[in-house]
Order: structure tokens, then C-alpha cells, then sequence
């Protein structure tokens, strides 16, 4: 199985917590979370590690994920 990783610098703490409420459902296909501290300016890089055929849009359609 081929996996694939994006990241997302996110500041909105809503955005952050519905990453934080999605680990189980992202778990659950096979991937990984990671929501790293936040920088002094408040920015938290998320990294996330997806099985194919699985994408951050399935999951986040709206939030800014790139391939890491």
C-alpha cells in the first residue's frame, strides 16, 4: 500500500480541533495525524499520512493541505 503525506499550516483553532476531532476516522483507513506545537506567531503545521487512494479533501475539503 503506497501512502502519501500533506501538511497545512493552519492558525484557526476551529480548524485545528476538527483535525483533532477527524484522527479516528483518519486512523481508521490506515493513516496518521500529527499537529505539531504552535510557532510564536500561533501558526500549527499538520502533517497528515494517507493511504491511496485516500486525500486530505476527503476528509477536510475546505483546509489548505499540500503534498509534503
Amino acid at each position: 500500500m503506497a501512502f502519501q503525506s500533506y501538511q497545512a499550516l493552519l492558525s484557526s483553532q476551529q480548524s485545528i480541533a476538527r483535525v483533532r476531532q477527524s484522527r479516528r476516522d483518519i486512523e481508521r483507513v490506515g493513516g496518521s495525524v500529527i499537529i505539531e506545537p504552535p510557532t510564536p506567531s500561533g501558526m500549527v503545521i499538520v502533517t497528515l499520512t494517507l493511504p491511496d487512494p485516500h486525500h486530505p479533501r476527503d476528509f477536510f475539503p475546505d483546509l489548505p493541505f499540500y503534498p509534503a
